[in-house]
């Protein structure tokens, strides 16, 4: 089938909308036709080549849809039903599957090959049939995309996908951080590092897990009033100078430091972020880092000294450690009794001609928490 999909070919070259050859689904895969695509600061990275991807490139991660066509073998979804694309796979087959780390499965092995499981594309330009690279399976800047059913969870269909998408990627990553990663009790307290649309969700986090104070910290102006708005009880303006931030925290805590800390900043992470969210954490204290940083970047500023006789912890963290197939549920059961707000993390509706400005938007840093593409 013929579909119009944005094409990026090369790093920092603007992508390109233009007719692509679909393939049928093959055993375990199905076909959605996309309603909603978040933009990502994750696909702004690729395409900055902050991440290495091979080109050409259909982008795009963090979708819903409906379910157009099932392949053979395929169980968990049938046509018509309503789907939230997860950019990991999880079969539930494998020992990470089974012992609670989805996001570990061993299918993400093949992330990267710009293919789908069996080694073959499902993507070609319409022109001249040139094979074009899916990423990480589901592609989400296109009319439609053929997944793996393994990448697929089923949600309610009356709902709003144009919101539901967010649950694909930047809300479950950020909201897990702060539920799943960490355990925070009533009461405890958290920095949260960078509030973008991963930051928001995990003010969300903290929030519905009754901390008692959510500082949040970030460059612009801009994020930190609407942080306010998604529960952070404090803000801080984060300029050049990181152990003023740092004091700014710990007079906000009576000189302990926060409970926690979670960096969510992402490529621009430098050192002063890897200190602000450091330093923040009180003796004992665990630091997460989730944002995904430039993948040239091999140390962080981070004392061993006192990671040491403070018994300060150091998580990684990915997807938000969520059980996909159970978490993004409950996340649509938490937004439709409006415990929790993905409206107002959606900043812009945009066409898919207009993917070019929106990815210029998150470089800006300031324009938007998340642009979703309708189609």
């Amino acid at each position: 089938m013929r579909m119009k999909a944005a094409v990026c070919y090369g790093v920092r070259e603007p992508l390109v909308i233009e007719e692509i050859e679909l393939d049928p689904p093959k055993a375990n895969e199905v076909l959605v036709k996309m309603a909603a695509s978040g933009v990502c600061y994750s696909d702004v990275s690729m395409y900055e080549g902050h991440i290495p991807r091979d080109f050409p490139l259909i982008l795009g991660h963090e979708g819903a849809g409906v379910v157009e066509q099932v392949g053979e073998g395929v169980t968990n979804v049938k046509e018509g039903d309503h789907v939230v694309l997860t950019y990991l796979p999880s079969c539930g087959k494998c020992r990470w599957c089974h012992i609670g780390q989805p996001t570990m499965c061993d299918l993400g092995q093949y992330l990267r090959t710009g293919n789908m499981l069996d080694g073959t594309s499902r993507l070609h330009r319409a022109k001249d049939g040139l094979d074009i690279f899916n990423l990480l399976f589901v592609s989400t800047f296109a009319e439609y995309s053929v997944v793996p059913d393994a990448s697929l969870v089923p949600v309610a269909d009356y709902l709003p996908l144009e919101k539901l998408c967010l649950l694909g990627c930047g809300f479950t990553t950020g909201f897990g951080s702060a539920t799943n990663t960490i355990h925070i009790k009533p009461g405890e307290t958290v920095t949260i590092v960078g509030c973008g649309g991963l930051g928001t969700a995990a003010i969300q986090g903290a929030r519905i897990s009754g901390a008692g104070k959510i500082i949040a910290v970030d460059v612009h102006e801009e994020k930190l009033s609407r942080a306010k708005e998604f529960g952070a009880t404090h803000t801080i303006q984060s300029r050049s100078d990181p152990d003023a931030v740092v004091k700014e925290i710990m007079d906000i805590t009576w000189g302990l430091g926060t409970d926690y800390s979670i960096e969510l900043v992402g490529a621009d992470q430098t050192d002063d972020t890897y200190q602000v969210a450091f330093k923040a954490i009180r003796k004992g204290g665990t630091m997460v880092m989730v944002g995904a940083a430039d993948y040239r970047k091999r140390d962080i500023p981070v004392d061993p000294y006192t990671l040491t006789l403070w018994r300060k912890k150091l998580v990684g963290v990915l997807f938000g450690d969520a059980q996909f197939q159970t978490d993004i549920p409950k996340y649509v059961g938490l937004y439709e009794n409006k415990q929790i707000d993905l409206d107002n993390m959606v900043t812009k509706e945009i066409g898919l001609e207009d993917i070019n400005q929106a990815i210029q938007d998150v470089l800006d840093g300031d324009k938007v928490i998340r642009s979703v593409i309708r189609y």
